[in-house]
């Protein structure tokens, strides 16, 4: 399954790639920014996703601290921006397993513990988005929303019915328990202060976000409101969930241009922040992010390296 999935993501992402990119040759040609107020919005957007990714790697930090971990700030930091480097050039997500695999010697854990802290990461995530989603979808766009709501409700039924089975699973069987409980630590860590921390941080990196989309937007010619940014993101993140190719290709496009369109944006101005908004995501992280894996954590080959004696490692072990 681990094998089939990394082409069931590149087969979607063909698919809804091909959609949009037919849809967009036939749009009138995009205005890419080229006054100096746009561009000063460009830069505006990226410092505010670097400013996001800042907080999302305080927050990997203190999960690992709370589960006894002692990684240096600098390589919670840096390891984050490897780990969307690779998400953003690597299928089914690969960047989580090079922060796994990067971060579990220097923070002096285990592996398992570390893939619970992004658990607890992604968990945090997707309760937020959901609620974004919910509350904002539905009290903005009404009947667009409310289609949209009905997809959400559909994916929120699947979730609950995969956790109960899974719970029910893991009850069965010792073994799998045993296997998967470091893995549940972090996110039933979840609870009291440090949980509440947790969400507040989460929402607080969900809004930068949706500031981010917004400032795009100015940079793109399209002034929306909070609500509409919101919204948004919310819509992208919830395409996102469906298994897509590197950076969420064609999922998180097909949000952008059905979300701009709902909210009153032209066909042109749609390719217009479609482009900008896939700039400001992708490429600046990304070439941060392989200087960092070259200069820091010894490029490729180390990484190929890490992983082979990682494996070994833990096949040992078990």
């Amino acid at each position: 399954m681990r094998g089939r999935l990394p082409l069931l993501g590149l087969a979607v992402s063909a698919a809804c790639l091909a959609g949009v990119i037919w849809w967009a040759v036939h749009q009138p040609a995009p205005d890419l920014p080229s006054s100096p107020a746009r561009l000063a919005d460009l830069l505006g957007a990226v410092a505010l996703y670097t400013v996001a990714t800042v907080v999302r790697a305080e927050r990997w930090h203190a999960l690992l601290l709370a589960e006894g971990a002692r990684p240096p700030r600098a390589d919670s930091y840096a390891l984050t921006v490897v780990g969307y480097c690779a998400n953003n050039v690597l299928p089914a997500r690969a960047g989580d397993a090079v922060r796994v695999v990067l971060m579990t010697p220097r923070a002096h854990t285990s592996t398992r513990t570390v893939i619970g802290t992004l658990v607890a990461e992604r968990l945090l995530d997707v309760a937020v988005i959901l609620a974004l989603f919910l509350v904002v979808g539905y009290a903005l766009l009404g009947n667009v929303g409310g289609g949209d709501l009905e997809i959400v409700a559909l994916v929120t039924l699947a979730g609950v019915v995969a956790v109960t089975a899974g719970v029910v699973l893991l009850r069965r069987n010792l073994r799998l328990h045993e296997l998967v409980r470091p893995m549940l630590t972090s996110t039933l860590g979840l609870r009291g202060a440090h949980g509440a921390r947790m969400l507040a941080v989460t929402v607080g990196i969900w809004l930068l976000e949706c500031c981010v989309w917004m400032t795009v937007g100015a940079a793109a010619g399209l002034r929306m409101t909070f609500l509409e940014g919101v919204y948004l993101v919310a819509l992208a993140s919830v395409f996102s969930m469906i298994p897509s190719g590197p950076a969420y290709a064609g999922t998180q496009d097909t949000a952008a241009v059905v979300g701009i369109k709902a909210i009153g944006g032209s066909g042109s101005l749609a390719v217009t922040y479609l482009l900008v908004l896939r700039f400001v995501l992708q490429v600046p992280i990304t070439v941060v992010g392989f200087v960092l894996l070259a200069v820091r954590y010894g490029g490729i080959a180390m990484l190929r390296n890490a992983v082979t004696s990682r494996t070994a490692a833990d096949t040992a072990t078990s």
